[in-house]
């Protein structure tokens, strides 16, 4: 049908203005709101894009809708994250270093293999893993390129530095 449309606007060169396809009457066709390709699109009140001010001078702001007030809307994602798992087994925690992507956050995972409970503190954080929890996690933001995060506890020490490249 958008075909027959397109068709029917289309005329030919003459100049003496009779109709492209002869017949000597024209027909015009009204549109409807169901035909996606001839039909203006509907302006909501929880439309996000910006409207002009009644003085004419510039665009404003959406006051409401906007896409990151809506489930899973803009905003909802998960951010990317790298994870460290550090393992507890006789009494020390491994790996003693851990290197990560820089600026990504970090997802330290702690996890006791053998029942003992195990701590480690840094970053402004303690986490604690061992007898009934076998392990725990807690996320740091990325780091920048020369930082690194320590973290300490009575079993050992954690490096986490940012000097791994991203990806699989």
């Amino acid at each position: 049908m958008a075909l027959a449309c397109a068709f029917s606007a289309c005329g030919d060169d003459d100049e003496d203005g009779s109709p492209a396809y002869g017949g000597g009457a024209t027909e015009q066709t009204e549109t409807t709101g169901t035909d996606s390709t001839t039909a203006e699109p509907e302006k909501t009140e929880t439309s996000a894009t910006a409207t002009e001010t009644e003085d004419g001078g510039g665009a404003t702001a959406p006051s409401e809708g906007s896409p990151e007030d809506q489930p899973g809307g803009a905003g909802d994602e998960i951010p990317a994250s790298s994870q460290a798992l550090i393992t507890g087994r006789d009494g020390r925690l491994s790996p003693s270093a851990v290197h990560v992507p820089p600026f990504i956050a970090v997802r330290l995972v702690l996890r006791s293999a053998d029942g003992v409970e195990y701590s480690l503190r840094g970053g402004g954080r303690t986490i604690k893993a061992g007898g009934e929890i076998e392990s725990a996690s807690t996320t740091f933001e990325g780091l920048r390129p020369g930082e690194r995060l320590v973290l300490s506890g009575p079993r050992g020490r954690v490096v986490i530095q940012p000097d791994a490249e991203p990806g699989p």
